[in-house]
């Protein structure tokens, strides 16, 4: 993964646009715009900001993420104004470290929130009713393919 596609990932991960990136970092949304494809790349100040914004360090930021793990960091307590510049703990946010396969099950939770109901569906079902809700999960799985 090169460097644009990285920060595109952890900028999706957070659930952040490039606007709100570019606000977080003080970069402008042309910049961050212009990273992701790789068309521009950020000199060492600028890497500084993205690094920050992100809270993590510019060597986590530059080297490639170990294979089937995706760092992301979730708000806790956002009561407080985030501030670019402090520390993620200083700011109420946690970072866990996931596996490729949840950090995308996430992202399909967040961008169909309607698929929920069926997970919640399925985790309460008994026996039966979980056997059936497999079964239709196969038959849509297999259209898809």
């Amino acid at each position: 993964m090169n460097l644009g596609d990285r920060i595109a990932s952890l900028r999706k991960a957070r659930g952040w646009t490039q606007v709100k990136l570019a606000e977080a970092a003080g970069l402008s949304a042309s910049a961050i715009a212009m990273y992701e494809t790789n068309r521009r790349h950020p000199d060492g100040q600028a890497l500084h900001k993205l690094a920050q914004a992100f809270g993590t360090s510019v060597g986590a930021l530059t080297q490639p993420e170990p294979k089937n793990e995706v760092a992301v960091t979730s708000h806790l307590n956002s009561a407080r104004p985030l501030s670019p510049s402090s520390h993620p703990a200083d700011r109420g946010l946690t970072t866990l470290t996931l596996s490729r396969d949840e950090a995308r099950f996430i992202l399909f939770l967040r961008m169909n929130p309607r698929a929920k109901s069926f997970l919640e569906s399925y985790m309460f079902a008994e026996d039966a009713k979980r056997e059936q809700l497999e079964k239709t999960w196969r038959l849509i799985h297999d259209f898809q393919v």
